[in-house]
């Protein structure tokens, strides 16, 4: 999600080379390297590998899995173990690290009832704890929910509390397990990386960095409040959510909801709901964006704005949103052939 906002905000300074996997970059501005860093030498040839680290002067770890609802074994091998590859490369390279982890990895002050930690968010606090422990230059970033541009609200596409809102907004998850009250933490893309190019242009290292509204955070009700604006001025239909304490939807309302569900709705819910999580902040998270934006940026920010954004960009892709939902459930023997 931070990958093309951060380059855009390097590529004019910097010569830059993305390690891609699946690679979805098609920027002239950028060098592209096909390789994995689950594998020895980040799935690079042995030559290209040893080339590259005497090229580079700072590493950016921004890959990820970010499910909530990930496969155990591959958020540990991406998030942990890939971790310990880049951690490798750096150290051979002598070169400062840019880890970009999460903000929820910080002790947070929920409402009582919230569900318990995920794998994801222990993968990244064990990162956290193997980055800072490897004798290396290493700034760590740590981002709220990720929204998108704040000037035009694009977002690449469906995923996290993204396709949360998106249920939301079709009416697909009609209850909210959060209080009306919690804290919902929103940044949008280009904010966070900014503040981050901020951060390398200055040589910022050796310090952890809250990439967060903190006190400019909305409550569930404005969040909500935003949504109705949306849908009205677009002209679609809209009934909103209905709050309520996480303990009693847990007890009283999950059992029976979830499992008369299809497939798909029912997997996409158990997502959207394990990231309401996010949304039940009893006080608001910390924040370095005055540090790094400078103090009259910081406070010039409008995030019901750039919320309002990103969901008047979202609206117009509820339909295929429920259509997708509605895709039979691919078996393993399906998936296979296909």
């Amino acid at each position: 999600m931070l990958g093309e906002s951060l380059i855009d905000c390097l590529a004019e300074d910097f010569h830059l080379v993305c390690l891609a996997r699946k690679s979805r970059i098609r920027d002239p501005r950028v060098e592209v390297l096909k390789g994995d860093i689950c594998s020895a030498d980040l799935g690079l040839a042995s030559d290209v590998y040893a080339a590259l680290v005497e090229r580079v002067d700072w590493v950016i770890h921004a890959a990820a899995v970010t499910r909530l609802d990930g496969d155990i074994d591959q958020i540990f091998s991406v998030n942990y173990l890939g971790t310990e590859n880049v951690v490798a490369f750096v150290q051979q390279a002598k070169v400062p690290l840019y880890h970009i982890s999460t903000a929820f990895t910080h002790p947070c002050d929920y409402y009582e009832g919230v569900q318990a930690e995920t794998p994801y968010e222990v993968a990244k606090r064990q990162a956290e704890t193997l980055v800072r422990s490897a004798g290396i230059d290493v700034s760590i970033f740590r981002p709220s929910i990720i929204i998108g541009d704040a000037s035009t609200g694009h977002m690449p596409n469906f995923q996290g509390f993204h396709m949360t809102m998106g249920l939301m907004m079709s009416g697909v998850l009609p209850i909210v397990p959060c209080p009306p009250a919690g804290y919902v933490d929103l940044i949008a893309r280009d904010v966070a990386a900014r503040a981050i190019a901020n951060a390398l242009h200055q040589r910022l290292i050796g310090d952890d960095y809250f990439l967060t509204s903190g006190p400019q955070a909305l409550d569930l009700t404005g969040l909500l409040d935003l949504m109705c604006q949306s849908m009205d001025t677009q002209k679609q239909p809209f009934t909103r959510p209905r709050c309520m304490a996480p303990d009693i939807y847990e007890r009283l309302i999950r059992p029976v909801f979830l499992p008369a569900l299809s497939g798909n709705i029912q997997a996409a819910l158990t997502r959207a709901t394990q990231l309401c999580r996010y949304a039940c902040l009893r006080t608001p998270l910390p924040t370095s964006l005055p540090q790094l934006l400078g103090e009259p940026a910081f406070s010039q920010r409008d995030v019901s704005r750039e919320l309002l954004l990103s969901l008047n960009h979202l609206a117009p892709k509820l339909g295929a949103l429920t259509r997708m939902l509605k895709q039979p459930v691919t078996t393993p023997t399906e998936a296979s052939v296909a």
